[in-house]
């Protein structure tokens, strides 16, 4: 069973009960409401590219932050610097089979 809930209506009737309240009451609510906005912390989140917001901040905001980014980076450096070592190791075992088998052509030893 699903209902059908009109805004314009919901806001009549929070308005025609706020109306009946005593005014020490609606101090009050009003105070307190105040209160919990001033307390409220509004942090826009970091590193979102689609938050709903229109927040699109790429750059970090706390030294954590730095410190993640900075390791990452690092490691995609360490990471490609590695692979490319061992693709080398590869080629350069590749050649050294084929001298000790007598497999590489003609062509390598003329200049």
């Amino acid at each position: 069973m699903t209902t059908n809930l009109d805004p314009g209506k919901i806001a009549q009737l929070l308005t025609l009960s706020a109306r009946q309240l005593d005014q020490s009451t609606l101090s009050a609510l009003h105070s307190a409401r105040q209160n919990a906005l001033k307390r409220q912390a509004v942090r826009a989140p970091v590193f979102a590219l689609a938050t709903g917001r229109g927040t699109h901040s790429l750059i970090p905001d706390s030294i954590q932050q730095w410190v993640v980014a900075g390791l990452l980076i690092a490691m995609l450096i360490v990471g490609t610097s590695f692979w490319h070592h061992v693709v080398q190791e590869q080629q350069i075992s590749d050649i050294d089979v084929a001298i000790l088998t007598d497999d590489l052509p003609i062509e390598v030893f003329v200049d």
